[in-house]
């Protein structure tokens, strides 16, 4: 016998269901400039970024997510979370999701700059 909901809330996904659904790559912009994530949109990934250089920016913008997310539970110290919040900032603007001019604006030397040197930077950063 099925069953009916007795509310119109819609139903909570379980965890197996929010990775599922968070693995799924978000539809981009006509012009791949922007993802639509939730109905807003965020600027895209540098698409030129060799994948060696895109694992490990992706490694430290994990990192510096999760140092943000694990001081502000733990009211941790200032310095600490000062270098979550650093190293997420340079991860982004290394992918491109972040400074001026947009990658799409910029030209092929100056976007491999980028990445390059905010690799550089989140290396000496973390001492690796």
């Amino acid at each position: 016998m099925p069953t009916t909901r007795s509310s119109n809330k819609p139903r909570t996904q379980n965890k197996n269901e929010l990775h599922a659904s968070s693995s799924k790559i978000p539809p981009k912009t006509p012009g791949g400039h922007y993802i639509i994530v939730n109905g807003r949109k965020w600027r895209a990934k540098d698409p030129n970024i060799p994948d060696e250089a895109l694992r490990e920016l992706k490694h430290y913008l994990a990192k510096g997510r999760s140092g943000v997310r694990k001081r502000n539970q733990e009211k941790d110290d200032t310095e600490k979370i000062n270098l979550a919040r650093r190293t997420t900032a340079l991860a982004k603007l290394g992918l491109g999701e972040r400074g001026k001019p947009e990658w799409w604006n910029d030209t092929d030397e100056n976007r491999k700059q980028r990445w390059e040197s905010s690799l550089a930077s989140l290396r000496e950063l973390h001492n690796s």
